[in-house]
């Protein structure tokens, strides 16, 4: 944690120190592939982390000069990404991410469109750049130097996320998100101004595409703690500015955190309980303006759906097999939303359940096993599957041989419906 003007050099050794020796040498091959007398230099995020004692999740780092080039040049093995309208690369090191970027300034040609570049000189670039915080730069090349041409070394100090110009959240909306992103993860506090900037900005975000959205909010609910820059975009009134049906609140933050979701289901079951509460056309209206990906939209669409289906969880006679024909059709995201977002008790807990013990169930015979027993091929396998896990999630078949019984049972059914169609067909007529 910072305490008290830091010395470049010390903070150059700790930045090395930890990163593994393959990114160090790669750092040093950048280095000697930059023109004579430009710089090198960790930005951003990296030496913000640096100086909180933080984790380093990757290295952000900005070349004067053409940065796709010279990573390029640097690293002529290395599996490369580049965005030559940014000026932008990236690759991947021992796990490590380095993200590298030409030094540049940006114009806005309106509200919410993506910049235009153009190359500039290392201190341009971090007065361009979103929060102070984020405005520093460490020399890697030749001598070690500090930038911190914003104040962003006295801010952190401070803990405060300070934007850097009156229009930041008109030209860029999106840094609204970013904001409380930040906020939540680095336990920071917006200050004043930022605040009425930001809530001055909201309108904004209409003229943002719905891709780069989604993105953002993606960001959100992958970042830690999950949920708590959610709802501080909620009682900012973000979350509705963006899109009239989105809400988020502390529950929704402690459903998020105990869904239990595999890491591939976390954004459409954050994306799900986002949407909770929604009319299925109001979810429409979710899916639409965030572009969302098709298990987002799936989540989002089901969780709306499910409303007409929890009263149906009601029946005391239903049973487990019942349950699963009314949820199996709903993604896994949507169900968790809806379970721990539901005033319906009967329905949460009926859900739950299913989810943990009723949708994975599966037959311990599989198809091959059925058609060895006489079940023909095609359609009819699938329907004996279904009989023998429906027979298991309500306690008729509890091994092996009780789905065995079950299947030479069902075989013969069709056996003799066959055989009495064939009867019916081909039976003589009278004269």
């Amino acid at each position: 944690m910072v305490s008290g003007p830091p010395d470049p050099a010390v903070l150059r050794g700790s930045l090395a120190a930890l990163l593994p020796a393959a990114v160090n040498e790669a750092v040093a091959a950048l280095i000697a592939a930059v023109p004579a007398g430009a710089g090198v230099f960790a930005v951003g995020g990296s030496v913000r982390d640096l100086l909180l004692a933080r984790p380093l999740a990757d290295l952000d780092l900005t070349l004067e000069g053409d940065a796709p080039a010279i990573l390029r040049a640097a690293l002529p093995r290395a599996r490369i990404t580049g965005h030559a309208r940014f000026g932008t690369a990236s690759t991947v090191v021992r796990g490590v991410r380095i993200d590298v970027a030409t030094a540049r300034t940006e114009t806005y040609a309106r509200p919410g469109a993506l910049p235009e570049t153009a190359p500039a000189t290392i201190e341009a670039d971090l007065r361009r750049r979103d929060f102070s915080c984020n405005a520093l730069a460490l020399r890697l090349s030749g001598e070690a130097a500090l930038l911190d041409p914003s104040g962003g070394i006295a801010d952190i100090a401070a803990r405060t996320i300070r934007v850097l110009h009156a229009r930041s959240f008109i030209d860029d909306p999106t840094r609204a998100f970013r904001a409380f992103r930040y906020a939540a993860r680095l336990e920071f506090v917006i200050e004043p101004r930022t605040a009425s900037l930001l809530a001055s900005g909201l309108p904004y975000l209409q003229a943002v595409s719905g891709e780069r959205m989604r993105r953002e909010v993606e960001l959100m609910l992958a970042d830690t703690p999950p949920g708590a820059a959610l709802e501080a975009a909620h009682t900012a009134g973000a979350l509705q500015a963006l899109q009239a049906a989105l809400h988020w609140s502390a529950a929704k933050s402690e459903a998020y955190a105990a869904g239990g979701v595999a890491a591939k289901e976390c954004a459409p079951y954050g994306f799900a309980l986002l949407a909770s509460g929604a009319s299925p056309e109001h979810a429409e209206g979710v899916v639409r303006r965030l572009r969302l990906k098709r298990d987002e939209a799936a989540a989002v669409r089901g969780v709306a759906a499910l409303r007409a289906v929890s009263d149906l969880l009601r029946r005391p006679d239903l049973k487990p097999s019942g349950v699963a024909m009314l949820l199996d059709r709903y993604p896994r995201a949507a169900i968790g939303a809806y379970a721990r977002t539901t005033g319906n008790a009967i329905a949460r807990e009926i859900m739950l359940r299913y989810l943990e013990e009723w949708r994975d169930a599966r037959p311990i015979l599989n198809g091959h096993d059925l058609i060895d027993m006489g079940v023909p091929e095609g359609p009819q396998v699938q329907r004996g599957l279904q009989l023998v896990r429906a027979a298991r999630l309500d306690g008729w078949a509890r091994d092996r041989d009780d789905e065995r019984a079950l299947i030479l049972r069902f075989a013969a059914s069709i056996r003799d419906s066959t055989a009495a169609h064939s009867m019916m067909e081909f039976e003589p007529g009278g004269e």
